[in-house]
């Protein structure tokens, strides 16, 4: 009588999702062997085994799945913090600004504020115009500037070299 294995709500076992878990995230986050060593018994494997099965667990289609979707759901936390981490540093800064005993705190505090990412209060605007010219005002600008070019004498030069 074959013993059937506990399976997860992801459809792997138990092992093979302790395997997922590690590989995706903590100390052995991309590493199969060592995530292989922290989900399996291996007293008596060699390396060498050790990472054949590794790597035959990250052909598994399911596993292969349930790793894409853990580091999925770990980007999407790590964006999370990222957003909550700003808010609350620019609530921080808006404070210092505001009530900080120093001045040089404040104007120190203000400066920081327009140097996050959106406000970039510092950097170069960037003003775009567009000029219509018709043909014939370019053609005679153009003649123009040959005229003036071949009245310099070091344009001359250039042309008698």
């Amino acid at each position: 009588m074959a013993s059937k294995k506990h399976t997860t709500q992801t459809g792997l076992t138990d092992k093979q999702e302790s395997f997922c878990q590690a590989y995706a995230a903590g100390d052995q986050k991309g590493n199969a062997s060592a995530a292989y060593r922290t989900a399996y018994s291996c007293e008596r494997m060699k390396p060498a085994s050790i990472r054949a099965e590794a790597c035959r667990l990250l052909d598994n289609p399911n596993v292969s799945q349930r790793i894409n979707t853990l580091n999925t759901q770990i980007a999407h936390q790590n964006r999370l913090q990222r957003v909550s981490l700003r808010q609350k540093v620019t609530e921080g800064l808006l404070l210092e600004a505001s009530a900080a005993e120093s001045p040089a705190a404040r104007v120190r505090a203000w400066e920081l504020i327009g140097k996050l990412d959106g406000v970039d209060a510092f950097g170069a605007e960037k003003v775009e115009t567009t000029t219509t010219v018709s043909s014939q005002q370019a053609e005679s600008e153009l003649q123009q500037a040959v005229t003036a070019a071949l009245m310099d004498d070091s344009v001359v030069q250039l042309f008698s070299k």
